[in-house]
């Protein structure tokens, strides 16, 4: 348990420290041509998979991936809510490390979407799934280096950035891979529900992941103050977590689950799920445009 949290705290002060977000790398994509934060989220995925086949374990999924009719419809529906919260499930608990509790009422609408479907058992249970065991280190070792020289080609005007979002994906990749085989079944969304199939460990990794996220942005700024949102934000928050554990139920998984688990897994549902994904938060910010930036 002790290694649990240690592991929480170090993904959460990675993800605070890196802003690391979907939100924001989609921002900087599509309204500033800009795709060094893209192309890190690939990179954490490849860092999960080099993870699993040095550890010769195949990522596991609590449940078995949505049909289409689910998969795609529940895609959007998690892109609306991450783009309601100006924020993906990364990236809000970045944000509560920052001192902005508003982020906490996405979570309780994710709390809140969980708890409701454990209830009342809406959605008929699948039976677990794992990828075939990989065939070594050596391809997503390639995969990885191949993927770190593009964004160091892209990212030649800041060193430094690039430094701090290496040293950040790794981070989040290698340890959120190995928390999911320590404990089976987590992920960023699950571990905030009651009835997670590892209650007391989701609850260690949450508390440990919060407390990281709050230390990285203390050594960042030096100060750390409490912003108190208005009644509006708090439905606001709310509203968007409702949107985005509606999504990650029906997917099954939230972007973190198809990131870290179902990329490594080489599952096309998970491919097709975050591409929808990401196209529909595309649309929202070309459309609307997106207040969403990087802190660090």
């Amino acid at each position: 348990m002790a290694l649990i949290a240690a592991l929480g705290f170090v993904l959460g002060f990675a993800m605070n420290r890196g802003s690391i977000c979907t939100v924001i790398a989609t921002r900087e994509l599509v309204l500033e041509r800009r795709p060094a934060r893209f192309i890190a989220l690939v990179e954490c995925a490849a860092w999960a998979a080099l993870v699993y086949a040095i550890l010769e374990t195949a990522p596991m999924m609590p449940e078995g991936w949505s049909s289409l009719g689910y998969l795609v419809p529940a895609a959007i529906l998690l892109g609306i809510g991450s783009y309601v919260n100006g924020a993906c499930v990364f990236g809000s608990v970045g944000h509560l490390g920052n001192g902005e509790i508003e982020f906490a009422f996405t979570f309780l609408g994710i709390y809140a979407v969980v708890y409701i479907e454990s209830l009342f058992d809406l959605l008929a249970n699948q039976p677990a799934i794992a990828a075939p065991q990989s065939l070594g280190a050596a391809l997503p070792a390639l995969l990885l280096l191949a993927i770190v020289a593009l964004r160091l080609r892209v990212s030649r005007r800041s060193r430094s950035s690039f430094r701090r979002l290496t040293l950040s994906m790794g981070a989040v990749g290698i340890t959120s891979t190995i928390l999911a085989v320590l404990a089976p079944g987590f992920s960023l969304t699950a571990s905030f529900g009651p009835v997670a199939s590892i209650p007391v460990a989701g609850a260690v990794i949450s508390f440990s992941m919060f407390g990281g996220s709050l230390v990285s942005a203390r050594f960042r700024k030096h100060s750390f103050t409490l912003k108190w949102p208005t009644v509006k934000i708090m439905v606001k928050r709310t509203l968007a977590g409702i949107l985005m554990g509606s999504g990650a139920l029906l997917i099954p998984g939230g972007n973190d689950t198809l990131l870290l688990i179902g990329l490594p897994a080489g599952a096309w549902q998970a491919a097709l799920a975050y591409v929808v994904f990401v196209a529909t938060l595309a649309a929202l910010i070309v459309k609307l445009g997106s207040m969403a930036k990087a802190w660090s």
